[in-house]
């Protein structure tokens, strides 16, 4: 069995020192066939062949592969690299061309849809509230105080004879229907509120309204 090792690894040996040294072989093979002057110069006669030479050739020769390969592998890698990037790029201008003839078509198509923008419009208007006596008194007398101004529960029950929870309950009707919107601070905890732009628009409506009448 150790024998048969050896003999193995001694096979082993051979084998690589052969394959080794062939290109180094292999060369000065054909400086004798092909340059004799410069072989005889070297003292090579094709006989026996030099062993350090052969090494020497060999090693060139196998350097001259490795630095090949190197050159051969970053080569496809930055060729891998330009590809992708033109791919990346490619894809980016897709993307955005397709974002852009999207936008198109949506808009064109708004277009045809003249409804449902209405109905649009409709749904962000405020909400349609009944209002009572009470709702339009609160209303008009927000209003008298002038842009920028704003009232609470308190101050208008007491201009009113009634309890602030009364007032508030129509403040916050009035609120929902987009006529007031409540402001930083508060008076006796509740809080205070002044007139939109749409309230103001709607008293100025029924202003000119009871001015026709």
């Amino acid at each position: 069995m150790l024998t048969w090792i050896l003999s193995t690894l001694r096979d082993f040996g051979a084998a690589v020192h052969d394959a080794y040294t062939l290109p180094g072989r292999v060369a000065l093979s054909l400086l004798v066939t092909h340059a004799p002057g410069i072989a005889a110069w070297l003292n090579i006669d094709g006989g026996e062949t030099p062993v350090l030479m052969t090494f020497l050739l060999s090693l060139v020769y196998w350097f001259l592969v490795i630095v090949l390969l190197v050159y051969v592998v970053r080569l496809c890698r930055d060729i891998t690299r330009y590809v992708n990037s033109l791919l990346r790029t490619g894809l980016y201008h897709a993307s955005h061309l397709l974002a852009a003839i999207k936008t198109r078509t949506v808009l064109s198509l708004r277009g045809l849809f003249p409804r449902r923008r209405r109905l649009r419009a409709k749904d962000d208007a405020p909400p349609m509230i009944e209002f009572d006596k009470l709702d339009m008194a609160v209303l008009r007398s927000v209003s008298a105080k002038g842009p920028g101004f704003a009232l609470a529960a308190p101050d208008l029950a007491d201009r009113f004879k009634l309890r602030p929870s009364q007032v508030q309950r129509s403040l916050d009707k009035l609120s929902y229907s987009k006529m007031l919107v409540s402001v930083i601070g508060n008076t006796d905890g509740y809080e205070n509120y002044r007139l939109t732009d749409y309230g103001h628009a709607y008293v100025a409506m029924l202003l000119r309204q009871s001015s026709r009448a």
